[in-house]
């Protein structure tokens, strides 16, 4: 392509050659003189080595203008191979350190949702499989009950004969004796001391008066119900010992007024006052023989009792009675265990819902990398003077490079950008 400068110059050189053969053809045509000729020669041979010596400047500034001309072009491939070096580069850095920061943060989320998770259903089915085995061991049927009560009343009896002897005449052992022995049945029928039963606890009845009962057994609701042991050990060692039946006439009446005493002032000391208490009080005879006796003996006692608010309760009765108590314990921590569980339960499922909206972001996250990444493959190979392309066609200014394009990479550019154009 022809700068202006050189229209230029040669339109002068074509003006000038113009003006010399006009003069020449004129000077032939009119016969000038030979003097005036060489005269107008010299001039134009002086006018000649003019414009020859501006032509050699021009050309000269010419070359000059050329070689910038070079220097800038090869500048200019340079500066783009630069450039396109720094893009890939760039956008390789940003999508590793993108992905890399996504992947371990996610993995970090995604560790810090699942492992309490996991932790909290292997600690859920633990304590499941705990609760379950439990509660299967600790139902005992009725037939192994009734058997274990029987052989209790079988030694509680021979430990009453056998104590006879010793309590005979001291009433402050015998009603230790059957504290004993009552605590004892309390135990085995699964209770615990100081949780669900309390021994000589002090209160005060309605009417102000201080009172300690022997056992004060407390039900889950917070209800309780007291218990108060009453031993008539002599009068029946006296009905054992009689060898007729007038002795043992008079042993029973002794016996069942022991007994209605007892109930008196049991009655009279209004222990079901106690707060929260239920209307009655269980008096514990710890001889099974002996109530078996005095409820042979009389009829209307338990009745003469209930009517004082008095239930009159023997061993075999007593550990029937406690084991209810316990069960109910025993299913009360069971129905709290439930609740614990069922609120972790609830934590769990509160968990799950967290965890699946936070996959959901873990899934948008993905889906908006994978947008910018298209988004990016298109400004590289899509369209119009796409990038692939412009360094492509900068080879075409023989750019020294080392390296070369993936061929099919490079051909779907090109295509792009031809297709764009067409349709351009």
């Amino acid at each position: 392509m022809m700068t202006p400068l050189i229209i230029s110059v040669l339109s002068f050189l074509f003006g000038a050659l113009a003006v010399f053969f006009y003069r020449k053809t004129v000077i032939e045509k009119d016969m000038v003189p030979a003097k005036e000729l060489e005269a107008m020669k010299l001039v134009h041979q002086q006018a000649l080595l003019q414009y020859t010596g501006q032509v050699a400047t021009l050309q000269s500034e010419l070359g000059h203008r050329e070689e910038k001309l070079q220097r800038q072009k090869e500048e200019m491939e340079h500066t783009s191979q630069k450039l396109e070096q720094q893009f890939k580069l760039l956008a390789h850095t940003v999508l590793e350190e993108k992905s890399e920061k996504f992947s371990v943060q996610q993995e970090q989320n995604l560790k810090t949702i699942l492992d309490p998770l996991k932790e909290q259903i292997r600690t859920f089915k633990e304590e499941y499989e705990t609760k379950r085995s439990k509660e299967s061991e600790e139902r005992i049927s009725l037939r192994e009950q009734v058997k274990q009560m029987m052989e209790l009343n079988k030694g509680l009896s021979e430990q009453a004969n056998n104590l006879t002897n010793a309590l005979r005449g001291n009433v402050k052992q015998q009603g230790n004796w059957g504290e004993m022995i009552l605590e004892s049945m309390l135990q085995y029928a699964g209770l615990e001391k100081d949780i669900h039963y309390f021994v000589q606890q002090q209160s005060r009845n309605d009417a102000g008066q201080l009172i300690q009962p022997d056992i004060v057994v407390q039900y889950p609701d917070s209800r309780a119900v007291v218990i108060d042991a009453k031993v008539s050990l002599l009068h029946y060692e006296s009905y054992c010992a009689s060898t007729t039946q007038d002795e043992q006439a008079i042993a029973v009446n002794s016996l069942l007024r022991s007994f209605k005493n007892h109930i008196d002032g049991l009655s009279s000391k209004s222990y079901q006052d106690i707060n929260n208490a239920l209307d009655f009080v269980m008096m514990f005879v710890p001889v099974e023989a002996a109530y078996i006796t005095a409820m042979q003996s009389d009829t209307a006692l338990w009745q003469y009792a209930y009517n004082k608010k008095i239930l009159l309760i023997s061993p075999a009765n007593l550990i029937a009675a406690m084991k209810l108590i316990a069960d109910m314990w025993q299913r009360d921590n069971i129905n709290k265990e439930a609740h614990h569980l069922a609120t972790r339960a609830g934590k769990l499922y509160d968990k799950l819902v967290l965890f699946v909206e936070n996959f959901d972001k873990v899934g948008l996250q993905l889906q908006r990398a994978q947008d910018c990444w298209q988004e990016a493959q298109k400004q590289l190979v899509k369209g119009r003077g796409n990038a692939i392309a412009q360094a492509e066609q900068m080879k075409g200014y023989q750019a020294k490079t080392s390296k070369t394009l993936p061929p099919k990479l490079v051909e779907e550019a090109m295509l792009e950008d031809g297709m764009a154009v067409e349709e351009g």
